[in-house]
């Protein structure tokens, strides 16, 4: 009767796990996204063709993570580590491409004097054992990449990765050295989605496993509108200092706001 109580229409579980969290979207592109294997994808995302929601259960995996950095940092600045700088903003493409740092670090055992960016992430068993199998360039590259860019952004040479395995808070620790070619060449990529009218070509077919799980499927492999905003509007042209402005009011600047809706002139893009 308890494993039945579970699955009433009523029950505790049903009620906490059912409701759905919708994401609002970015005002820029996440540098934590560029290092994604599909560009097209992140076209979708900057323009915001597409709404996503989340569970319940996805929002407090989301927030586990969170609630972990805190505590990661007590236990760094007890060996003596001293941690500052969390949410430091990192900010390139004219304003449109942007991040926030975990934090930096002073006095990391293996380089005193070196100043480290700081990057805590939690994952399940499976994913920790690939990581310490690959390290985090193979096992993690979408992670690797926002380090490079933040590492690059805040004129840092080092990272100190931080990973906790979420089965048993094991730890896996990576000192991750700034590569500068990698982090021009991410740089180069975010600034060609910006600036590109048109979605780049499809990089992989429906049936790629990346595409089955992908937020924008619908709308790349399928017929799904497109979300009405003045993002996907051919009206509203990309700006400097990461702002927008509208061709029909003589270039006035659209406040984010107002970006999230569309008006009566609304005509959409080409896709």
């Amino acid at each position: 009767m308890v494993l039945l109580a579970q699955h009433t229409k009523n029950s505790t579980k049903r009620l906490l796990d059912e409701p759905m969290h919708a994401q609002e979207h970015r005002p820029y592109l996440g540098a934590s996204l560029l290092g994604h294997s599909c560009e097209r994808y992140l076209w979708y995302s900057f323009r915001w063709c597409y709404s996503a929601e989340f569970s319940s259960r996805l929002i407090r995996l989301f927030n586990r993570g969170h609630r972990e950095e805190p505590e990661i940092i007590k236990e760094l600045e007890k060996i003596g580590i001293k941690c500052y700088g969390d949410q430091t903003e990192f900010v390139a493409g004219y304003g449109h491409i942007r991040g926030h740092c975990d934090g930096m670090a002073d006095n990391v055992p293996e380089a005193p004097k070196t100043t480290h960016l700081l990057e805590f992430k939690t994952m399940n068993d499976k994913s920790f054992k690939d990581l310490k199998k690959k390290g985090l360039k193979l096992s993690k590259p979408v992670y690797w990449a926002q380090v490079q860019l933040y590492m690059h952004g805040l004129e840092l040479t080092r990272c100190l990765h931080i990973n906790v395995n979420k089965n048993d808070d094991d730890l896996y620790i990576e000192r991750i050295k700034y590569d500068k070619d990698e982090a021009l060449n991410l740089l180069r990529k975010g600034q060609d989605i910006l600036f590109s009218e048109f979605p780049p070509r499809k990089k992989f077919n429906s049936t790629w496993y990346e595409c089955k799980w992908c937020s924008a499927n619908g709308i790349c492999h399928g017929n799904n509108p497109v979300d009405q905003t003045c993002r996907t509007c051919q009206y509203a042209d990309i700006v400097q200092d990461g702002k927008w402005e509208c061709s029909l009011a003589d270039g006035e600047e659209i406040s984010v706001e107002r970006q999230r809706k569309s008006c009566t002139e609304y005509k959409q893009i080409e896709l």
